[in-house]
């Protein structure tokens, strides 16, 4: 890519994050709102760490501009929960520090060659929005509106013919675990048109969904009683009646998986879930751009697996229990939701936009 369209790719970020957090206050912005996210004033500055650490320092050869940030703003060395009780910037130094750092890369642009690194500054940003978002959502504040068609008009079932397809990409700007690509054979399945929308998991509710354990694994019968679930994150039809014909968001992998079987149906495979994205595109509505969908699929590498460029991206979530996601939410910017592209997290998290979509043995 150019040079002109890699500042553009960067800047399209830029300004979905510049969007995102415009309406708040700095209380806003330092308020810690869940043990499971970051401070949204933390997430900003830990976007211009990113993009200092990957082309100022790493592809330009540049001096860190605070020594200290490489503590601070490691996505490894504190968990989330205690990022707030961290020395981290406030709202305008924050601020004013992604503005230098994006000067400084676009000084140095004329000289970094690697178009892969400034691609994964990019949509490092644009996930970070979305995490972003899920953090308003949970708060309760001003997030943005959806965009899109987002109610299910589809019906009926694809029937994808068994055999050999290529999983994985050869996209120039894929991460390490879409890759490599290699065929991959898998046996005739049905997958749903449509997701599952808001309406038909009101009917799993209403007909006892949650009190058969017959329905859940047993991890996920555990977790029922633990959280005393009964509907997803954030419905409560009492007060705000969700759109019928929207897909079903805010539900874990244990529910998803108790509604397909409740359904006499399953969740798919990643492997399926590809597959039928790239074969039957046409006909899978909501492909991407409403809501992450879960999958059966523990979150691994592919035979012949390499970290690159860095290992922390994958490589600690390999093996310990995480649940592959595919699609794209209506959150999820298109530079990100490619068909091959891996969202994950651990089966009993529901503050991602993540919904799902059947599937069922021939």
């Amino acid at each position: 890519m150019s040079p002109t369209e890699l500042a553009s790719a960067l800047g399209h970020a830029r300004s979905r994050t510049e969007a995102l957090i415009a309406p708040l206050s700095d209380e806003q912005l330092t308020q810690a709102i869940s043990p499971l996210q970051s401070p949204l004033v933390w997430d900003l500055a830990h976007i211009g760490y990113f993009e200092e650490l990957w082309l100022l320092r790493r592809a330009g050869g540049s001096a860190a501009l605070s020594p200290e940030y490489d503590d601070l703003y490691d996505s490894f060395a504190h968990a989330r929960h205690a990022r707030s009780a961290l020395p981290i910037l406030e709202p305008a130094a924050a601020r004013a520090y992604v503005v230098d750092v994006r000067d400084a890369v676009l000084e140095l642009f004329p000289q970094l060659a690697d178009d892969f690194l400034v691609g994964m500054v990019a949509q490092h940003e644009l996930q970070h929005v979305e995490t972003m978002t899920q953090t308003l959502e949970l708060a309760g504040l001003t997030r943005p509106a959806r965009t899109g068609q987002l109610e299910v008009t589809a019906d009926g079932e694809i029937a994808v013919r068994g055999g050999p397809f290529v999983l994985g990409s050869t996209d120039p700007w894929a991460y390490d675990n879409e890759r490599p690509a290699q065929s991959v054979d898998v046996p005739s399945f049905w997958i749903d048109r449509g997701l599952v929308t808001n309406e038909d998991y009101a009917a799993f509710v209403d007909g006892g969904g949650y009190r058969d354990p017959d329905l859940w694994s047993e991890e996920g019968w555990a977790w029922r009683d633990a959280e005393h679930a009964s509907a997803p994150l954030g419905w409560d039809p009492g007060v705000v009646e969700p759109p019928p014909r929207e897909p079903v968001q805010h539900v874990s992998f244990y529910e998803a998986e108790a509604y397909a079987r409740w359904a006499g149906k399953r969740l798919p495979s990643e492997a399926e879930w590809e597959k039928a994205a790239k074969t039957a595109a046409g006909e899978l509505e909501h492909a991407r751009g409403a809501v992450w969908q879960w999958t059966v699929s523990s979150f691994e590498g592919y035979p012949g697996f390499r970290a690159f460029p860095y290992a922390e991206y994958s490589v600690p979530f390999f093996g310990n229990g995480y649940r592959v996601l595919r699609g794209g939410s209506w959150v999820t910017d298109p530079l990100v939701a490619r068909p091959t592209f891996r969202n994950w997290d651990l089966p009993q998290r529901r503050q991602i936009f993540c919904g799902l979509r059947c599937a069922r043995d021939v």
